[in-house]
């Protein structure tokens, strides 16, 4: 997938979002790290992601709306990861600040968007589709983004999508960024916890798997994990936080 032109005339609004998303964000930045740096990577990250812009790969057809999501929000955690390695952080600080912000942004979606695509998704027609693709055996391309759709016994899961390939993944190995890319990965768990998947994944492209294996169980827990140890200790400590400040 060549990257397209198709966003810069959107170039205003994508950053309006952005700007949406740092100010959401800001006051935990300032308590971790102090203003001037809030200050210095709201305008250093701000730059980048618009550098950003024009790169972005950009996936055609139907199926390309939600893969189009997620390759912006890769861009957006990209250009944070890029600029808070220039100020001596690790990729572990920048993906607890993405980690963070996406949390942020999907408490501030709709109740009501969510539950209508949470109940899309594990629709009767949806389901029909999944089996049918499942059953023909094959391959499908979108983009940089190649699946194979698994069907569950509705136990263990209710129905997959294997990952033989991946835009976001391919995304961050063109822009040197291949370190943050298992991290990237773990946006989904924001995602799934925010939207309802009920996603289940052990393995990832960007660990060094053969696939990405998303298996989603209506009204199922999320359960995400990296094979990538650094990974996995950063959202495992996260988590630890994030139980913490429920209680």
């Amino acid at each position: 997938m060549k990257p397209s032109s198709y966003y810069i005339s959107r170039k205003e609004k994508l950053l309006k979002d952005f700007d949406k998303t740092a100010n959401l964000i800001r006051d935990l930045v300032v308590s971790s790290y102090g203003s001037d740096f809030a200050d210095t990577l709201y305008r250093e990250v701000r730059q980048e992601y618009e550098e950003l812009i024009p790169q972005i790969p950009h996936v055609e057809g139907f199926r390309g709306g939600t893969l189009n999501t997620f390759l912006l929000i890769t861009a957006q955690e990209l250009a944070v990861y890029k600029v808070m390695k220039k100020q001596g952080k690790t990729a572990g600080d920048a993906w607890e600040v993405c980690h963070k912000a996406l949390r942020l942004r999907m408490e501030r979606f709709p109740k009501i968007k969510r539950w209508l695509l949470a109940h899309l998704m594990y629709s009767s027609f949806v389901k029909r589709r999944m089996q049918k693709r499942a059953e023909e055996g094959q391959q499908h391309k979108f983009g940089d983004f190649e699946v194979k759709y698994v069907i569950g016994n509705g136990e263990n899961f209710d129905f997959g999508v294997d990952y033989i390939a991946c835009g976001n993944y391919k995304f961050m190995q063109d822009q040197g960024a291949e370190e943050f890319a298992p991290y990237v990965c773990m946006s989904d768990i924001a995602l799934s916890d925010a939207l309802g998947w009920g996603l289940i994944r052990t393995e990832t492209l960007a660990d060094g798997s053969e696939r990405c294996d998303f298996r989603f169980k209506k009204g199922g827990k999320t359960q995400i994990s990296s094979k990538t140890p650094k990974v996995q200790s950063t959202i495992e400590g996260i988590s630890k936080k994030e139980a913490k400040q429920n209680l």
